[in-house]
C-alpha cells in the first residue's frame, strides 16, 4: 500500500502543504470551507498523520487517556465510542483502562496513563475516594470527568441532568396512576445515584406522595444487585405497584426477579430503567427508560479537554449538563390495568 503524504492531500485539494498542515491541526486561520475540503480529501485518500514526527515537534503524544468504571456495561461502551470518534476527528488516539469500581485500580490506571505520557485524561471516577484525582488536580495536569462529578471539587465535568431525569421517570409512573413507587438506588457515594435519588424524592413530594424509606433500596449497580433488590422488593407490604431503577443494568436484574416470582410486567408491577442501553429495547419486556445521550457525553468531554490542551493548562471548574429524554416501552402501564 502506498503511503499517502500531506503533499498528496495538498495536490488533490488544490491548496498548499502549509494550508493542509494548518487545516489538519485545527488552526483558526483556515476557513471552514477549506478545512472541510482538506478533511474530506484526507479521509478519502486514507491519509494518516505521522504522530511520532508531530510529537517530536510539539512535545505531545496526541493520545488521550480514558478511564471508566465498567467497560462490560453497554453504557460505557457507547460513551467510549463517542470519545474515540471525536478524538480521532481531532487527530488524537485513545488509551483505555477499566477500574471495575475499584479505587486502587483507578489510582493504578492514572499512573499508567501518565507513564504513557498521554496529553490529557477523561475519567469516570470511582468516587469512593478522590485522593488520586486530587493529586492530578494539584499537579495541573489536564483532565475532565465524565458522567460523574464531585460538587466540592474544582474540576471540570460533563454529566447529564440526572435530577431532572429521575423526576421525568417518576412523574411518568405517577401519571399512570401509581402511588406506591419504589426506587432501587445506586451506591450513594456516586453522584449520579445521589442525583437520581434526589429527583425521585422531589417528584413524590411535588405530587403529595409520602416518601417511604422501606421503598428505597440502595447499593445496586450490577445485574446481580438488581436481581437481589427485586427479590427484596417483592417481600415488601404493601407491594409497590411500580419501580424506578438506578440503571437499565439494575432494572434487567429486577425484571428477572419479578418474572421469576410469577408477577407480570406491567400488569402487576411497572418498571422504569435509566440510560437506554442498546439491549433495553430487547429485554423480555421491552424496558421503559430514560435515554442518556451517551456518545454526545463522550464527545463533549473530549471537546472540553481539547480546549484545555489548547490553553496549555488545566481548566478551572467548568460544568456541562446534558438533557435526557423519556423512552416509553412495554414495561410501564396504568395501575390496575391487566
Amino acid at each position: 500500500m502506498n503511503h499517502v503524504t500531506m503533499r498528496d492531500v495538498a495536490r488533490e485539494a488544490g491548496v498548499s502543504v502549509n494550508t493542509v498542515s494548518r487545516a489538519l491541526a485545527g488552526k483558526p486561520d483556515v476557513s471552514p470551507q477549506t478545512r472541510a475540503k482538506v478533511l474530506e480529501v484526507a479521509e478519502r485518500l486514507g491519509y494518516r498523520p505521522n504522530k511520532l514526527a508531530r510529537g517530536l515537534r510539539s512535545n505531545k503524544t496526541f493520545t488521550l487517556g480514558v478511564i471508566v468504571t465498567d467497560i462490560a456495561n453497554p453504557f460505557f461502551a457507547e460513551l467510549v465510542k463517542g470519545v474515540e470518534e471525536t478524538a480521532r476527528k481531532n487527530g488524537y488516539s485513545i488509551l483505555l483502562e477499566d477500574t471495575s469500581e475499584d479505587p486502587k485500580k483507578e489510582e493504578k490506571a492514572i499512573q499508567v496513563m501518565l507513564a504513557e505520557r498521554v496529553d490529557g485524561l477523561l475519567v469516570t471516577p470511582v468516587q469512593s475516594t478522590r485522593r488520586a484525582l486530587e493529586e492530578v488536580l494539584k499537579s495541573g495536569f489536564p483532565f475532565v470527568l465524565m458522567g460523574r462529578y464531585f460538587p466540592d471539587l474544582d474540576a471540570p465535568y460533563v454529566v447529564t441532568d440526572d435530577v431532572q431525569g429521575a423526576i421525568i421517570a417518576v412523574e411518568h409512573l405517577i401519571n399512570l396512576g401509581h402511588r406506591k413507587i419504589a426506587h432501587v438506588a445506586g451506591p450513594l457515594h456516586i453522584s449520579s445515584a445521589q442525583d437520581r435519588l434526589s429527583g425521585y424524592i422531589k417528584a413524590l413530594e411535588r405530587h403529595g406522595i409520602t416518601v417511604r424509606e422501606e421503598y428505597i433500596l440502595k447499593e445496586a449497580v450490577t445485574l446481580e444487585d438488581g436481581y437481589r433488590a427485586g427479590k427484596e422488593l417483592l417481600q415488601l407490604r404493601p407491594l409497590p405497584s411500580a419501580v424506578f431503577a438506578y440503571s437499565d443494568f439494575v432494572a434487567v436484574g429486577i425484571m428477572q426477579a419479578i418474572l421469576e416470582e410469577g408477577f407480570r410486567i406491567p400488569a402487576d408491577i411497572s418498571l422504569v430503567g435509566y440510560d437506554d442501553i442498546l439491549f433495553s429495547a430487547y429485554t423480555k419486556v421491552p424496558l421503559t427508560t430514560i435515554r442518556i445521550p451517551k456518545r454526545t457525553l463522550g464527545s463533549e468531554a473530549v471537546r472540553m479537554l481539547l480546549k484545555s490542551l489548547a490553553r496549555k493548562k488545566s481548566l478551572s471548574a467548568k460544568a456541562k449538563r446534558l438533557g435526557v429524554d423519556l423512552v416509553v416501552r412495554d414495561s410501564t402501564g396504568r395501575k390496575g390495568v391487566r
